[in-house]
């Protein structure tokens, strides 16, 4: 019981879905939830899947690009763009460390923020626009899978840069050696070529976001790991991009 709870509390924190069912915030249901991120990630794909399943045949590459792109941002309630938004403005303010924080913290809106997330949807779009037609509908399962799995583990073997939030309160009950039970999604990518090759990819920008999220502002926050899933998403599209350039697929 506990363990469907952990999962439904997954669901409420990071989709938009309905679920109004009374989760209570203990260590079982919090450590469930955070090992639960990826299969979050999984029925996201599965709502993306069919969408391409059932639109596929009946609209332009164009318009299914776009829908594709939308339920991706509006099934987490926009929760990871934010993310994504209050990073680039912390960032690009070159502050020190406590001022990023502090900005991050901010609910306006900077410029920079509008900037890096047109510019992040943009070339998302355009990568999608140019293999959606003719890609793998297992990648497209995986890529929301694998960015949520990389949060996870970011979120397991990163320092935290505050003692508050909700990256916090999670990882109140997990850290590193809860790490080891995410193998089991990890194991999804040896079923295809493509799929490894976007595993692998993730893996190097998680080397790559940990190191800068430490760096830039001192260890990892709640929108750090949403700005990971926003990054993530649009650096496997690129992989899948440039397989189909080189026609390698």
């Amino acid at each position: 019981m506990a363990m469907w709870r952990g999962v439904m509390l997954a669901l409420q924190f990071l989709t938009v879905f309905p679920l109004r069912m009374q989760v209570d915030w203990n260590e079982r249901t919090a450590r469930v939830a955070v090992l639960s991120f990826p299969f979050v990630g999984a029925i996201i794909g599965l709502f993306l899947v069919a969408i391409h399943v059932v639109l596929s045949d009946h609209i332009s590459s164009l318009v299914l690009s776009f829908l594709l792109l939308f339920f991706s941002i509006f099934l987490s309630g926009g929760l990871h763009a934010d993310g994504w938004m209050d990073c680039s403005d912390a960032y690009f303010s070159y502050r020190d460390r406590q001022r990023r924080l502090d900005i991050m913290s901010d609910s306006r809106v900077g410029a920079f923020a509008v900037l890096s997330i047109l510019f992040l949807l943009g070339f998302r779009f355009i990568f999608m626009f140019e293999t959606v037609s003719h890609m793998s509908l297992f990648s497209l399962f995986c890529i929301p899978l694998f960015s949520r799995f990389g949060m996870t583990l970011l979120l397991l073997t990163t320092p935290l840069a505050k003692q508050t939030g909700m990256a916090a309160a999670f990882r109140q009950h997990v850290d590193h050696r809860y790490a080891p039970f995410l193998v089991v999604y990890g194991l999804i990518a040896l079923l295809s070529f493509e799929t490894i090759v976007l595993f692998l990819s993730l893996m190097l920008y998680y080397v790559v976001a940990r190191v800068f999220a430490i760096k830039q502002f001192g260890g990892m926050t709640g929108d750090v790991l949403g700005a990971f899933i926003e990054g993530s998403e649009t650096c496997l599209w690129l992989v899948i991009w440039l397989l189909h350039i080189f026609a390698i697929l």
